[in-house]
């Protein structure tokens, strides 16, 4: 199955063409409706619209066992699988799923913010996992949660967090009265036929007449007439909520660059003591410390990209600062030229291979095929991104050609609507 297809038909959709990009990190969602309405399977769609785009998620749930939710992510898939035109990336989409989730079941317990902070800090040891996005499951609605506990949480980590509370008991309080509490807040209700979506409060205002967005109640998929054009308002969040990770070298890091100051997007520019940067704004110097953190072995580089440099320090310290380049992102985006094995050209591949290591999403520009192309976790395949991540890299070749230039361009216009100069 196509990823695009999850994305187009997504009800995550209403929130992100509603909420610009959805939320940022350190926001926390809430998802609110009666019992058996469709909160947890919302949720599952929440985590799919991320997994498929190879943002880890952590799914948390409070009422049910791990392998029950597990079952559910399997089921909605395979009702997903049935209505899809297009199966043959049937088992990319289950991989991608699997690498990407980890799921934590607290049946019968409490979880409270302190909780959810020992469990990240577990999973990152044990696990060496790190979500972006976490999803609670379970929370009753009969008391207003303590969002700015779990805002406190989500900020650290720098999460996005959703949360589905039951509402609309008798002796309860009402979806308005528990959505206020939220800077963000959905609201599922159904007739005989559909389940309806309505994004309820934006920004930490409620919103007028808001639209209805009408689910398909087995699937949870928006309705193919009520379906958003992702090309008129792709997924990107704002760009001054967004910020560029690079290393400020010349070519593509210094456009890159350049770009991202004409729509305001912050810049975090790596270097070292010593190295010859182009771009120097909002300069970042390495410690020597700092730079141990991305040592990595020359003859292991040398063996992935199939290709051998000369030993120095200063070409150790430049793998080191692209270790924390991609160290820092979300999505990663490359110009360059890939290799018949797969490998990008140049010391920037080194980029390229710590975020196919890492499971991240990355695109590289071919500027010989003048096409952008995204690893799918098996091989290199063409397609045209947007920005979809607060926390961005940019890197690529010294000798940056007028098509690479473009490419950039169009990345930043395609997600952010019209060039501000």
């Amino acid at each position: 199955m196509r990823a695009i297809e999850l994305i187009e038909r997504s009800p995550m959709q209403a929130v992100v063409t509603t909420v610009r990009g959805g939320l940022a990190p350190g926001q926390v969602g809430g998802v609110l409706a009666r019992a058996g309405v469709g909160k947890s399977a919302f949720l599952v769609h929440v985590a799919l619209n991320s997994l498929v785009r190879g943002i880890n998620v952590l799914h948390v749930s409070m009422s049910d066992t791990q392998a029950h939710v597990r079952s559910f992510y399997d089921e909605i898939f395979a009702e997903i699988a049935r209505s899809s035109t297009d199966v043959t990336d049937d088992v990319s989409a289950r991989v991608a799923m699997e690498r990407h989730r980890v799921i934590h079941s607290c049946l019968g317990r409490s979880f409270t913010p302190d909780d959810l902070s020992r469990l990240l800090e577990m999973v990152s040891e044990v696990m060496d996992f790190r979500p972006q996005l976490v999803v609670i499951d379970g929370l009753s609605g009969d008391e207003t949660p303590d969002v700015a506990a779990w805002s406190a949480v989500a900020d650290k980590h720098a999460l996005r967090m959703w949360m589905a509370l039951r509402t609309h008991r008798t002796d309860g309080p009402s979806a308005e009265d528990v959505g206020a509490a939220f800077s963000t807040a959905i609201e599922l209700t159904q007739d005989d036929r559909d389940v309806m979506l309505k994004v309820i409060r934006v920004a930490g205002a409620s919103v007028d007449a808001p639209d209805t967005l009408r689910l398909d109640p087995v699937t949870m998929l928006v309705r193919p007439e009520d379906a958003r054009d992702t090309t008129t308002s792709p997924p990107s969040p704002l760009p001054q909520h967004c910020t560029l990770h690079s290393g400020g070298a010349m070519g593509a890091e210094a456009y890159f660059g350049e770009v991202a100051e004409r729509w305001g997007v912050k810049e975090v520019n790596f270097t070292f003591e010593g190295h010859n940067q182009k771009r120097a704004t909002s300069r970042r110097v390495l410690t020597d410390r700092e730079l141990e953190a991305g040592a990595v072995s020359l003859v292991y580089v040398s063996h992935r990209l199939h290709r051998h440099w000369e030993k120095t320090p200063l070409l150790r310290k430049v793998l080191q600062t692209l270790w924390h380049v991609v160290s820092h992102a979300d999505q990663i985006f490359v110009i360059g030229v890939i290799q018949e094995d797969g490998t990008v050209h140049g010391g920037t591949g080194w980029s390229v291979e710590l975020a196919r290591r890492w499971h991240k999403p990355v695109w590289v520009f071919d500027q010989e095929k003048q096409k952008w192309f995204i690893w799918d976790g098996e091989r290199w395949r063409e397609g045209t991104p947007v920005i979809e991540s607060t926390r961005i890299a940019g890197s690529g070749t010294r000798f940056l050609s007028d098509e690479g230039r473009q490419a950039i361009d169009d990345l930043f216009t395609r997600s952010f609507g019209e060039d501000p100069a």
